[in-house]
């Protein structure tokens, strides 16, 4: 039911979403599903059914007036086909790439460990060299791990900038081309749905280092080397997460789902305000941390901000 669903978006994509459209798509809707339970009923197979059902009801041109909609079909936006090799080539390169944007980002958020370290070891008086030294040896690894992911990160971006306009315009694609990215879909899906809900029980333990240290331990040092395990933890949990996320997020493009609908496609206030809003938490975060030095607070800025992000997004899409 879901594959004749789908189609029937296909086959309405780019009309006006006038009441006469509407009705007269859950009218076809109930006619396709119809032919499909009489065809499964005379034991025909789920893909010869639909088959069928599509050979009879997937041309509008020719059921717009029986439909009472052959006024507005003229005011049809046609949009640009996405060709099967072009789908599957981005879902392969991002399949490909993902590991390597995973490392970026945990590149990044393993930043200021040396640097926390150092300074863990050298409150716990485990070592004795000059702060100042040790905060160097700290900035120098700061910088070089970020330099690093920024250069994956535009390695990485060259490869899939050809697809960049899947991501902000609208495109159909055909059945077959559907078909192929939803099979593929429907077999990511749980794993990637296992990954993140694995992630997100190591993202709430990644929280007890700092909460549970302080209670047993009065080490200020100690506390700093509890900061470093999380995010050691929120590290490795956001690797996993992105670097499996890969090829389920280029069929969330392709199939132009959650974020990638169409009606968020048009939506220029919501882009703008996600452009601006992730530029000035990056912004906050190396700023604070540059000028106070307080790496061992500053992470926090980033649970924070993905949270507030949901927040603002419900509000700009709904």
């Amino acid at each position: 039911m879901n594959t004749i669903r789908d189609y029937l978006e296909n086959m309405f994509l780019g009309l006006p979403k006038t009441n006469d459209v509407e009705s007269a798509k859950e009218e076809l809707r109930g006619m396709m599903e119809d032919k499909y339970q009489e065809l499964k009923e005379n034991g025909k197979s789920e893909n010869e059914a639909i088959g069928i059902v599509i050979s009879e009801f997937g041309n509008l041109d020719e059921l717009a007036d029986a439909l009472g909609i052959k006024e507005v079909m003229g005011q049809k936006t046609e949009f640009p086909l996405v060709s099967y090799e072009r789908a599957m080539n981005y879902i392969e390169d991002s399949r490909a790439t993902s590991p390597k944007t995973a490392l970026g980002v945990s590149l990044c958020i393993l930043s200021p460990v040396v640097l926390l370290t150092l300074l863990g070891l050298y409150e716990s008086k485990i070592i004795s060299v000059r702060e100042d030294l040790l905060i160097a040896i700290g900035i120098f690894f700061v910088i070089s791990l970020v330099a690093i992911a920024i250069s994956l990160f535009i390695k990485d971006s060259g490869r899939l900038d050809a697809y960049k306009d899947l991501c902000t315009d609208s495109f159909r694609l055909d059945y077959k081309t559907e078909q192929m990215v939803s099979k593929i879909h429907k077999q990511e899906e749980p794993i990637y749905k296992s990954t993140v809900s694995i992630s997100v029980m190591l993202y709430i333990f990644s929280g007890l280092p700092i909460i549970v240290t302080p209670l047993i331990i009065e080490n200020g040092g100690i506390h700093i080397l509890a900061v470093v395990v999380t995010l050691i933890i929120i590290a490795l949990t956001t690797y996993n997460i992105i670097s499996k996320g890969g090829a389920i997020e280029a069929c969330r493009v392709l199939l132009q789902m959650e974020e990638y609908t169409i009606e968020n496609k048009s939506n220029t206030t919501y882009k703008t305000v996600s452009k601006v809003y992730w530029s000035v938490v990056v912004a906050a975060y190396l700023g604070y941390s540059f000028i106070t030095n307080d790496w061992s607070k500053s992470w926090i800025i980033w649970p924070v901000a993905g949270t507030l992000f949901a927040a603002v997004k419900a509000i700009m899409v709904r």
